[in-house]
């Protein structure tokens, strides 16, 4: 008998233990999602992407990481209101350069992560000007905000990616399925 009581213990125990970090995962993140960025039909380039938005649990902060493959002379990347034919409209926030406002060649063809950063509420222009970083992150989950990166042999746009609520991974984070729009 005692070596039940003893087992059950300690299964609680562990259960309580997993379900605490569980928690304590929640507290440190609040919600993610991730765009898939495509070609722009029209542009001829092999270029690949995504950009993942995480919010801090306080709603206070968007930490973004803009992920490239094979693009070549990046100047900018924006997160933009999607226009009323899917393309890129009004600019909401710089994503890169991470200073903001001033295109910054990154010369040649390049791999890995081109910026990541914090996007905070006195950072947000246009439309969103006066707005929360909350507010960006539910247009991006909606579709209504996208993301476009700029080259100099494209400087109307290389890649465009706008998020589509339709796939969940097993981290829970929404996945975007590419779409240009375009």
């Amino acid at each position: 008998m005692r070596k039940i009581v003893l087992t059950v213990l300690g299964v609680v125990a562990f259960l309580a233990f997993i379900a605490t970090g569980a928690a304590w995962a929640n507290l440190m993140h609040g919600e993610r999602v991730k765009v898939k960025l495509d070609t722009i039909p029209g542009v001829k380039t092999s270029a690949s992407g995504d950009a993942v938005f995480e919010l801090s649990k306080d709603g206070m902060t968007l930490h973004y990481k803009l992920t490239l493959k094979k693009i070549d002379n990046a100047t900018m990347a924006h997160v933009h209101v999607v226009g009323d034919n899917g393309t890129p409209a009004a600019i909401l926030v710089w994503i890169y350069p991470t200073t903001g406002m001033a295109p910054s060649l990154r010369e040649g063809s390049f791999s890995g992560t081109l910026a990541e950063g914090d996007i905070t509420a006195d950072k947000l222009l246009g439309p969103m000007k006066g707005g929360t970083v909350k507010e960006l992150i539910e247009k991006i989950q909606h579709g209504t905000a996208g993301v476009a990166i700029h080259t100099k042999q494209n400087g109307g746009g290389e890649l465009w990616g706008v998020h589509k609520e339709d796939m969940k991974n097993k981290a829970g984070m929404t996945e975007e399925k590419g779409s240009s729009g375009y």
